[in-house]
């Protein structure tokens, strides 16, 4: 497998972190800021659901290569 991250990995990681932060800034507006150990527990529950993500869009690129071949 390649080293270097898709296309796909880099636009996916980017919206990963803009929700967190997106997140964290309506906790602050609306006046319930978190502590540091909860922005940590988020990130690292947020990290545990992303994980797998990169086999998961291999799993479709070669799904969707396999169906292009079929034509």
């Amino acid at each position: 497998m390649d080293d270097n991250p898709s296309a796909a990995q880099v636009a996916a990681a980017e919206r990963f972190a803009t929700a967190i932060v997106v997140a964290f800034g309506v906790c602050d507006e609306a006046r319930v800021p978190l502590a540091d150990v909860q922005k940590i527990a988020i990130i690292e529950a947020a990290l545990l659901e992303f994980d797998g993500f990169e086999g998961q869009l291999s799993s479709l690129a070669e799904i969707g290569e396999l169906l292009r071949s079929l034509r």
